[in-house]
């Protein structure tokens, strides 16, 4: 009998000083994964931060080099940002990703996954 209320004691030792589910971090703390990647093609640059997983069209959306943290906000949100280092070469960037989005061009390869998932805005 000993041995049997120990292995209790013993259990429930355990399960009151086991990690809680309430401990765990709340859908509100929650970030979705993101993936950065970058592109060169001839003279233009770009990081690229979006969703690791894409499904459904997601807003394309430009900003410059130095908003990191403001892509990265935008990619856990769901869009899918061009960081181009170039102010006056985004209208270049913006066709290579229009070839994108019919997966042709340069960015075809490398970005593959991402033809049909993202909307180009029209200006």
């Amino acid at each position: 009998m000993s041995i049997g209320r120990l292995l209790v004691a013993v259990a429930c030792a355990m399960v009151l000083t086991a990690p809680s589910t309430a401990a765990a971090t709340s859908v509100r703390h929650h970030r979705p994964a993101v993936m950065t990647m970058e592109y060169s093609v001839g003279d233009l640059r770009a990081v690229v931060h979006s969703p690791r997983t894409l499904v459904g069209t997601r807003p394309l959306v430009f900003q410059f080099h130095g908003y990191d943290e403001v892509a990265e906000s935008l990619a856990r949100q769901g869009s899918v940002v061009v960081l181009v280092s170039d102010r006056t070469a985004v209208d270049r960037h913006l066709e290579l990703w229009r070839s994108l989005s019919k997966a042709e061009g340069p960015l075809a390869e490398r970005f593959r996954g991402f033809a049909g998932h993202f909307t180009v805005a029209e200006p």
